[in-house]
């Protein structure tokens, strides 16, 4: 497939998220729960296939390693969304939410996602050679 090509910037980006994602998925390969589940072991190596085409695709190295920089960087960024989805106006999808909840739950929130920020903020001072 060809197509526009990426700037270094958004390389090491989408290169970070992707490599993260392959480790993430190899480490549950390693479960030995998960590794003979025959619903969850094909949806893994289908990850791992999409992985490794985009990497193909984009000509990104499929040895590459982030820097230790960027690897917290992504974590933090990734958990600042996730922590955005405890909020109590989203999990009605839950269940009924009490009226008050938000007012107890979302100051936590805010909280973890202030730590967060200061993490990826602080990131940029940790080495950028690969870890």
């Amino acid at each position: 497939m060809t197509g526009p090509d990426l700037n270094p910037n958004q390389r090491r980006r989408i290169g970070t998220h992707l490599r993260l994602l392959a480790e993430d998925v190899e480490a549950l390969r390693a479960v030995p729960a998960v590794a003979g589940d025959t619903n969850v072991t094909p949806i893994l190596a289908a990850l791992e296939r999409e992985v490794d085409r985009m990497r193909a695709d984009f000509a990104l190295p499929p040895d590459w390693r982030p820097s230790l920089s960027r690897r917290v960087a992504a974590l933090a960024e990734v958990w600042m969304a996730r922590v955005e989805d405890l909020r109590g106006r989203r999990l009605k999808g839950y269940g009924s939410v009490d009226p008050a909840l938000a007012e107890r739950l979302d100051p936590y929130v805010d909280s973890l996602r202030a730590l967060l920020r200061r993490l990826a903020d602080a990131a940029q001072d940790l080495p950028s050679d690969s870890a």
